[in-house]
């Protein structure tokens, strides 16, 4: 993904301002907490305006327009989506073939199950697994370790490193962990994306 001279605003705070850079794949971008990490998800995904400048995905923004089926965006407050549905309901209410993906299967995702019934981590895989079977090939995390206790948070370095190792992501946070020391990481820096210095 490249940003061409991009500005982005959210009401009366500069998050961005004439940032050019080219993100790759698998990369993690850090933000200090009073920054919407949830605009610049929406904004990279095309879901938000930008005010300047460009995004562009591969081949297919020749033009600065996203595809929107391309990306899947996961947001901080996942884990509050659905309270009280079944997992196959959710499937039905969005229109979709109810689905059991390899990821389902390995992590035993009961059907029947409502969503809030399940772990931190499996409602995340769950979500994977809805926009995989969406079609979706881009996956953006919006803080997806916030509510994690230890456990989840070895689980989900598991995952990404296994289970995710091929997918195209990126994962917006406001702090590194130490599982994200194999990813590509940039931090919103002076309203710009700058490499992060790890000391």
């Amino acid at each position: 993904m490249e940003l061409k001279n991009v500005t982005l605003k959210h009401r009366r705070q500069l998050i961005l301002h004439h940032c050019s850079v080219n993100l790759p794949s698998q990369s993690i971008i850090l933000a200090k907490n009073h920054i919407r990490t949830d605009i610049v998800a929406k904004a990279l995904a095309g879901f938000h305006p930008i005010d300047e400048g460009e995004i562009h995905f591969d081949e297919q923004a020749a033009k600065g327009k996203r595809n929107k089926t391309v990306f899947f965006v996961i947001p901080e407050n996942y884990h509050q989506l659905w309270r009280n549905y079944r997992l196959q309901d959710i499937s039905i209410w969005l229109n979709r073939p109810f689905q059991q993906s390899a990821l389902w299967k390995k992590y035993r995702l009961p059907s029947h199950a409502s969503i809030d019934s399940l772990t931190m981590l499996q409602r995340l895989i769950y979500l994977v697994s809805l926009g995989q079977s969406l079609n979706r090939t881009v996956f953006i995390f919006d803080q997806p370790t916030k509510h994690f206790d230890f456990e989840n948070l070895e689980h989900f370095y598991h995952f990404l490193r296994h289970d995710f190792v091929d997918a195209n992501y990126m994962i917006l946070s406001n702090r590194i962990e130490n599982g994200f020391t194999d990813l590509s990481i940039y931090q919103i820096h002076n309203a710009k994306l700058v490499a992060f210095e790890r000391r």
